[in-house]
């Protein structure tokens, strides 16, 4: 059996990131580190992810809807934290998430016990779709750092949804005076919020969203050669 296959049939992530798991030289067979994923294995080779045996690692790739007031962080002085949504199966998991949400806006975070996929994510400059209400007829003009702005105003409530896109730092974007509501997160670079994922509630990700966001880390890792 290739380590390949070995990785792939014992759950440790999608064919793409198993290619890159062994790039990066994460991967070791008795203590040795490799790359080729066509490496023949015997029964009795130990085979391990970042220094952890095969068998416990089963990385999990979480994505929160974090409600506004939460911090977005695992930590135990974290209070509220994302770990008080974790169910009991997760709460043994040494998560950590990219902790970029200011605590007053709510939406999407994602979160990993892959600490150097995470790092790697966070490295990445992508930007985030936010979404804010304010009061009466604004103009997109309100929020001039965001791209691709629509703009949805009712009537009825006397208020104007403004979404859009934006690589500037969350934390040093300024509230709105005239703002209703909190500041949502939608997207973040690949990954969207599902319209059926309730606030305060998380979930796994989809293998075609593990499967897309390390596409676009390849391409990245990619770039500097094409220079």
């Amino acid at each position: 059996m290739t380590i390949e296959r070995y990785l792939t049939e014992h759950q440790q992530g999608t064919p793409r990131q198993i290619f890159r798991l062994l790039r990066q030289g994460r991967v070791t067979v008795n203590e040795r580190v490799v790359d080729s994923p066509l490496l023949k294995l015997t029964e009795a080779d130990q085979v391990a992810i970042d220094g952890l045996a095969v068998s416990g690692r089963d990385p999990q790739y979480l994505l929160f809807n974090k409600p506004t007031g939460m911090m977005d962080s695992f930590a135990p002085d974290a209070q509220p934290g994302l770990g008080s949504l974790l169910n009991t199966l997760d709460r043994s998991r040494a998560l950590e998430s990219l902790a970029d949400l200011p605590r007053d806006w709510a939406g999407l975070v994602l979160a990993s016990d892959d600490q150097p996929f995470l790092a790697d994510v966070a490295s990445q400059a992508w930007a985030s779709r936010l979404q804010v209400q304010l009061k009466g007829q604004a103009a997109a003009t309100a929020v001039q750092d965001w791209q691709q702005v629509t703009r949805d105003y009712d009537q009825l409530r006397d208020v104007t949804t403004l979404t859009g896109w934006t690589t500037a730092g969350l934390a040093g974007l300024p509230s709105l005076a005239e703002q209703v509501g909190p500041t949502i997160r939608l997207g973040f670079g690949p990954l969207s919020l599902s319209i059926d994922l309730a606030v305060g509630t998380y979930r796994g990700l989809f293998v075609s969203e593990t499967e897309e966001l390390e596409k676009q880390l390849e391409l990245a890792d990619e770039s500097p050669a094409e220079d």
